[in-house]
């Protein structure tokens, strides 16, 4: 087999990159939760990030292409990643204020007074964590700036990615996700190698240790900033006309597809946020005490990235050839809406894993049409911009699935928050395909319109001639 060796840079830091991130990124809100954040807070917090790191995306990648050092913003924005990782790791665990150490290192309670018991504040060992009592300890505010700095230094990273790779595929952009699954392969692979290093290092341990899992994300992310460093590119050398960009966004079939962007990421993020808790409470429900539940996870997520998104972005590129950039978002919404409305009937656990191959149907196609559609519709000199403005609709959208998914778990089950979140795609895909259909209609007829107009001018020009002609002919 043949090697591009032109792509073959951009194909190491998608495995590399990714499997940095893989053995760690997952497992963050579970990290967060071991350092004495509460789950109610943690939730906020992967709420609130991606709406913070919109301004950080999409100001990176203006800067970026105002001007031109978009090698410079990837590599910063990777050691922003590094050095927030090793900052979680390194944030002290937020102490109880119920708990005392004795001498011999013991934790023993203490006993509360009655103006303690009446403290709102009031953080005690083992009953819910108070809100008010992490706002004043620095630790938390430690941990969310280091989780802040790793999500923005994540998205900022694939905008930078992304802008990279359709420069080097010049018009061979059908080849994008043959690209991208190297990132989708890293990922899977290093996520239960990870997994299983972390349970082997803590055998013993009451807590689990993720030691293992910091020093895979700094080894890969390191390689990754010598890749990067060392890869070949050409950006086109024009500046960005930020007038451009904004008349870019004033067409409405660009509008539509921003849009249906920000749906497809609110359904990845209450997928993402809230899956794995149905899979638990699912599993409880069959079996009490259900061993495999770890097990399943692990599948689920082997399932999601090799069976099921590796397959759809290598076809991606071919389907959105076939069929169109809007044709391929309708399938993925119809993919969303399929299997979000099918957790619904789930009562046997093992039953998820057959589900999960509609991820590459659903995620892998829809991520793969919105780069691929940002990349054709930019203007010269404003490709970061516009990946961003993307990247960060996407994103912002799963802060939006976050937030209303925990509304949905509120007011009704698990199974019937993603029946409604399921048949909410289905609407909004027939909503989707009416808007393209009308808006391609009106295109139509301006665009007929216009060479009639065209026409027209012509046609009295030549009239003007003729005269003018047999004007000079009597003369």
């Amino acid at each position: 087999m043949k090697i591009d060796w032109k792509l073959f840079p951009i194909k190491l830091h998608y495995l590399v990159r990714f499997s940095g991130t893989g053995p760690l990124t997952p497992f963050l809100p579970v990290i967060a939760r071991h350092k004495g954040v509460s789950e109610t807070v943690i939730s906020l917090l992967w709420t609130i990030m991606p709406f913070i790191s919109l301004l950080s995306k999409t100001c990176m990648g203006a800067l970026s292409d105002y001007y031109r050092v978009h090698r410079q913003v990837f590599l910063c924005s990777l050691m922003v990643m590094i050095a927030s990782f090793i900052g979680i790791y390194f944030t002290p665990d937020i102490i109880p204020i119920a708990a005392n150490t004795s001498e011999n290192g013991t934790q023993m309670l203490v006993n509360l007074t009655d103006q303690a018991m009446q403290n709102e504040s009031l953080y005690v060992l083992g009953s819910e964590r108070s809100t008010a009592y992490l706002l004043k300890r620095y630790e938390f505010w430690l941990l969310f700036l280091c989780l802040l700095g790793q999500y923005c230094g994540h998205i900022t990273t694939i905008t930078m990615q992304e802008t990279i790779c359709f420069s080097l595929l010049g018009d061979a952009l059908h080849k994008y996700g043959e690209q991208r699954l190297w990132g989708t392969l890293g990922w899977g692979i290093s996520a239960v190698a990870g997994g299983a290093l972390v349970d082997w290092y803590s055998r013993g341990m009451q807590e689990p240790d993720y030691a293992p899992a910091y020093a895979m994300a700094v080894v890969f992310l390191t390689i990754d900033l010598m890749v990067v460093g060392r890869m070949k590119f050409n950006i086109t050398p024009i500046k960005m006309d930020p007038k451009k960009v904004r008349g870019i966004f004033k067409i409405p079939a660009v509008l539509l597809v921003l849009i249906t962007t920000v749906v497809a990421g609110a359904s990845c993020g209450m997928i993402w946020t809230f899956q794995l808790l149905l899979v638990e409470d699912v599993a409880k429900m069959w079996q009490s005490d259900f061993p495999f539940t770890k097990l399943l996870q692990g599948i689920l997520v082997f399932v999601q990235c090799i069976l099921s998104e590796m397959p759809f972005f290598y076809l991606a590129g071919h389907i959105i050839a076939k069929i169109g950039h809007f044709y391929s978002f309708f399938l993925a919404l119809i993919a969303f809406c399929i299997r979000l409305c099918l957790y619904y009937t789930v009562t046997n656990p093992w039953w998820f894993m057959p589900i999960e191959l509609f991820h590459g149907m659903s995620f892998g196609l829809a991520y793969a049409s919105m780069a691929s559609y940002a990349n054709s519709i930019t203007p010269k000199g404003a490709e970061a911009t516009t990946q961003a403005i993307f990247g960060a609709a996407f994103f912002g959208g799963t802060g939006v699935g976050g937030l209303l998914g925990g509304w949905l778990f509120t007011i009704m089950t698990g199974w019937e928050a993603f029946l409604t979140a399921g048949i909410a795609n289905g609407v909004y895909a027939l909503i989707f395909l009416a808007s393209h259909l009308l808006i391609s209609i009106s295109t139509t007829k301006e665009h007929i319109r216009g060479r009639k107009d065209q026409n027209t001018n012509e046609l009295a020009a030549e009239e003007e001639m003729e005269k003018l002609q047999g004007v000079n002919t009597i003369t």
